[in-house]
């Protein structure tokens, strides 16, 4: 969440952080307090996969839907419905491919002695932070018409992919959710 605080930038307050201890029950049931605690709350943020259709679902339970923006981490096929039908407006995914073939290349590199691939990888090795790779991340939007594009994001490393262009991505390796 600090991660995303710092994102979105000083216009973003955050009302609420509710730990659900990797319950669906409870993430559900923090969704409704935070509807109630926060009448005038604007937008839900999920950051495990399994709260995205927890917000979506109770969003739509209490007819809140039309007010909130709602944005999650992480890919799971119910939530990639849930967008299609409306319910969620970002999401925020890793790339788990790159990440384990660049895990690989380092490993072998390591395991060889082969210092050239770990210098290319890490420039800044030995500097504060210089030990971060950074493999990028995807911002699912639910069409080509979001109005969060590439050109609204400060940072290089997020690819901004329509819902259907990303679905077609997960089919290309037989995976449901990412």
């Amino acid at each position: 969440m600090n991660g995303f605080k710092e994102t979105v930038g000083g216009g973003f307050t955050e009302a609420d952080r509710m730990s659900d201890e990797m319950d669906l029950s409870k993430a559900r049931d923090n969704v409704r307090t935070a509807l109630v605690n926060h009448p005038d709350l604007v937008a839900l943020v999920g950051i495990w996969a399994y709260n995205a259709p927890a917000i979506a679902e109770v969003a739509q339970e209490r007819g809140v839907r039309d007010r909130l923006t709602i944005i999650t981490f992480d890919a799971q096929a119910a939530a990639l419905n849930h967008m299609a039908d409306g319910r969620i407006d970002a999401m925020v995914v890793q790339n788990p491919f790159e990440m384990g073939i660049q895990a690989v290349r380092l490993l072998r590199a390591m395991h060889t002695s082969d210092e050239s691939t770990v210098k290319e990888m890490f420039p800044r090795r030995g500097e504060p932070d210089g030990d971060i790779y950074t493999t990028g991340l995807r911002l699912i939007v639910p069409g080509s018409e979001s109005p969060l594009g590439a050109d609204k994001l400060e940072t290089k490393n997020v690819e901004v992919m329509p819902l259907p262009a990303f679905r077609d991505w997960l089919a290309k390796y037989g995976l449901s959710s990412s």
